[in-house]
C-alpha cells in the first residue's frame, strides 16, 4: 500500500475541502478513522465512537442563531466531540466556537434534570489559516479551558475543552515528533512523502489517504464538492462587490455634498453619473442572483439523482444542506 501511496496522482480535493472532510470523518465506515483522529489530539484512548448524530444545533427560540456543525460523535460514555473544519480567520471565530460547544454541552440535559447528567465535550478547530489574536503564538496546538485569572493552574471545569489546530503554523514550525503531526501533514498534503512513511506504521492513517482517493474518485461527491467551491467564489464575490457598493456610496454622498454648494451643472452631472452607476449596480445584482438560482437548481438536479440512487436522506442532507423536508419535496 505505501508505494501506491507515493504513484497516486495529486487529489483534486484535499481533505480541508469542507464537503470531503465531512465524508471523510463522518461517513458510516470511517469510524476507525475518526476515532483515531481524536484519539492523537486529546491524548486520550476513546471507545466505541459513533458518528450518527444530527449536525444541527437546533433553535430554543425562533429569533435564535441556527448553528451547523461539520460533525458530531459520542463515545461509549456519551462524551461529544464537535469537530469544525475552518478555511478563512474571521474575528467572530472566538465568539461562534464557544457559542457551539454551549450549545452542544447542554444539548442533551433535560429540564430537571441534574446537572451531573452533563456530559463532557470537546471542540476541536482545524484551521487553515492562522486562528485571530493566536498569531503570537508558535505552537500549532493549543488546549483551552476556563482558568482562574490569577491561579492560571486551576481549571474551573473539566467538561469542556477547546483544541485549535493551525495548519499555517504547522507548515511553518513542524517537528515530525508530536501525535497529531502525522493528521496535520495528512491534511495539507495527503499523497506526500511524509505521510507515505508515518503510514507505515498507522493504520487509520493508511486508511485515510485510501477513503480520500475513493471520494475524489466519486463523481456524485465531485459534484458536491464543486459546488461547494463555487458556493465560496460567490460568498467571495459577493462581498467584494458589497465593498465595492460601499465605497461607491460614500464617493456618492462626499459628491452629493459637494454638488449641493457647487453649481447647477455640476448637480446634473452628478445626478447623470448616478443614474450610470445604478444601471451597473442594477446588472451586477442581476447577474449574481442568475448565478445564485443555477447553483440551486444544480444542487436539485443533483439530489434527485442521489435519491434515484436509493441514497440514505439524512447523508443527502449532511452533504447538500437541504433539510429532509425539501429532499422529500424532490422525490
Amino acid at each position: 500500500m505505501a508505494k501506491s501511496l507515493t504513484n497516486t496522482p495529486s487529489p483534486k480535493y484535499l481533505p480541508t475541502n469542507d464537503v470531503i472532510f465531512k465524508c471523510l470523518l463522518g461517513n458510516p465506515g470511517n469510524e476507525r478513522i475518526t476515532k483515531s483522529f481524536l484519539e492523537h489530539i486529546t491524548g486520550e484512548e476513546i471507545e466505541e465512537i459513533s458518528t450518527n448524530f444530527k449536525l444541527e444545533l437546533l433553535k430554543e427560540k425562533p429569533k435564535d442563531k441556527q448553528m451547523v456543525a461539520d460533525l458530531i460523535a459520542k463515545d461509549k460514555y456519551l462524551q461529544k466531540y464537535i469537530v469544525e473544519m475552518q478555511r478563512k480567520a474571521y474575528d467572530y471565530l472566538p465568539d461562534r466556537f464557544i457559542a457551539y460547544l454551549s450549545k452542544t454541552y447542554v444539548a442533551d440535559i433535560k429540564v430537571k434534570e441534574d446537572y451531573k447528567q452533563l456530559k463532557r465535550t470537546v471542540l476541536v478547530v482545524l484551521m487553515e489559516e492562522d486562528f485571530p489574536n493566536l498569531e503570537s503564538i508558535q505552537e500549532y496546538h493549543t488546549v483551552w479551558h476556563y482558568r482562574e485569572e490569577n491561579h492560571k493552574e486551576k481549571i474551573l471545569t473539566k467538561n469542556t475543552e477547546i483544541h485549535i489546530l493551525e495548519l499555517q503554523k504547522y507548515k511553518k514550525y513542524k517537528n515530525q515528533t508530536g501525535e497529531i503531526d502525522p493528521w496535520l501533514e495528512f491534511f495539507i498534503n495527503p499523497y506526500g512523502e511524509e505521510v507515505q512513511n508515518m503510514a507505515r506504521t498507522r493504520a487509520e492513517l493508511e486508511e485515510a489517504v485510501r477513503q480520500l482517493r475513493l471520494l475524489n474518485a466519486d463523481e456524485e461527491v465531485q459534484q458536491l464538492a464543486d459546488a461547494e467551491d463555487w458556493a465560496r467564489y460567490d460568498y467571495n464575490s459577493a462581498m467584494a462587490e458589497m465593498k465595492e457598493k460601499g465605497l461607491a456610496a460614500g464617493l456618492a454622498e462626499g459628491r452629493a455634498k459637494g454638488l449641493a454648494e457647487g453649481r447647477a451643472e455640476g448637480r446634473a452631472e452628478g445626478r447623470a453619473e448616478g443614474r450610470a452607476e445604478g444601471r451597473a449596480e442594477g446588472r451586477a445584482e442581476g447577474r449574481a442572483e442568475g448565478r445564485t438560482e443555477g447553483r440551486t437548481e444544480a444542487k436539485k438536479e443533483l439530489v434527485k439523482k442521489m435519491l434515484k440512487k436509493e441514497m440514505n436522506i439524512d447523508l443527502i442532507s449532511e452533504l447538500t444542506g437541504l433539510t429532509k423536508e425539501e429532499i422529500e419535496n424532490l422525490a
